[in-house]
């Protein structure tokens, strides 16, 4: 009876290693299969910030959206590449920073917060969507870019920015400050040098705004003045300092007057605007 005992157990303790190996290959590859197809993904993301925003709205609770955020940051950090980790440590950064001294500053309001009147789910929050936003486009354009349908998507942009600009200047507020914000737009993506540049720009841009929308809408946080193309323009700003970071730590960094003379304007625009000197 002992040695068939001993036997079993033994028999256990070299299957449950197996089968704990077996798992974690398995989470391994769902993940990998989660974060690299486009429908699967989106869904996913949608569900995920949905989720969020409407729990924090009900419950104005910062602390399981803070566990469920993290734990997603985490897996991006798994599953990207030393740009992807830059996009993640920078928006969570620069994010959060912007978050505490914009309700300082009052030009956004949050139900409540942990720290500074931010709720602290922003710290993982900013860089999982920031990432979201960007790791969407790439997996698209990587899976959809051979396709004869995807250069409708060069005809979508402009189409897209028309409704845009017109939904912001009716229902928004560019109304109030036009030519101001849409200097700040155009200035944005003379970042970019060439239209690959602006496409990636203009969708991640596109992706994180309609999150502020959802919030905005919801009612989760507010902004006196909320313009679609002011926070557009904030996003391509961000979306190019993560790649010029990425670019100065691989050594292949390159600029052109055009880029050089948009990015120190904007730059000192949002030293200023951080400084709470301007609101646009």
């Amino acid at each position: 009876m002992i040695s068939q005992l001993k036997v079993f157990l033994d028999t256990q303790s070299l299957r449950n290693p197996l089968q704990l190996g077996d798992m974690k290959v398995s989470l391994e590859e769902k993940s990998r299969i989660l974060l690299n197809t486009p429908h699967y993904f989106f869904i996913f993301m949608l569900s995920t910030i949905f989720g969020v925003l409407i729990y924090y709205r009900t419950t104005v609770d910062e602390f399981l959206p803070m566990a469920v955020l993290s734990l997603l940051w985490i897996l991006f950090w798994k599953n990207t590449d030393q740009k992807g980790r830059i996009f993640l440590v920078i928006a969570s950064v620069f994010g959060y920073v912007h978050e505490l001294l914009g309700v300082r500053y009052g030009y956004f309001t949050y139900l409540g917060g942990f720290i500074g009147g931010s709720p602290i789910w922003l710290i993982p929050g900013y860089g999982t969507i920031f990432w979201s936003s960007y790791n969407l486009w790439e997996i698209f354009e990587k899976d959809y870019s051979e396709k004869k349908w995807f250069s409708l998507t060069n005809i979508l942009i402009p189409v897209s920015l028309a409704v845009l600009i017109a939904i912001d200047h009716m229902v928004f507020d560019l109304s109030l400050k036009p030519i101001s914000i849409l200097m700040k737009f155009t200035l944005a993506f003379m970042l970019f040098r060439n239209f690959q540049g602006i496409r990636l720009a203009y969708f991640v841009a596109f992706f994180t705004v309609l999150t502020e929308l959802t919030g905005e809408i919801l009612g989760t946080w507010s902004h006196p003045e909320f313009s679609l193309i002011s926070l557009m323009a904030g996003y391509v700003f961000l979306l190019w300092v993560c790649l010029t970071i990425d670019g100065f730590s691989k050594g292949t960094i390159s600029r052109n007057t055009k880029e050089v003379v948009a990015g120190s304007v904007l730059t000192t625009f949002y030293i200023f605007l951080l400084l709470g000197f301007i609101s646009v």
